[in-house]
């Protein structure tokens, strides 16, 4: 998956939590920025497995 595309997701995600109406959107929305960023870790991972 593009990295790019990740980190862009992860941005939204981070910015629609910061300006949540609730405490419930805002939880919802940290997770999905959570979930970016361990997406990419593992995507950083398998491009550093390629480059050996």
């Amino acid at each position: 998956m593009d990295l790019n595309y990740l980190y862009t997701r992860q941005q939204v995600s981070l910015f629609h939590a910061d300006n949540a109406a609730c405490d419930k959107s805002r939880r919802a929305h940290q997770s999905m920025a959570d979930a970016y960023t361990a997406l990419i870790a593992v995507a950083k991972n398998s491009v550093r497995a390629r480059a050996w």
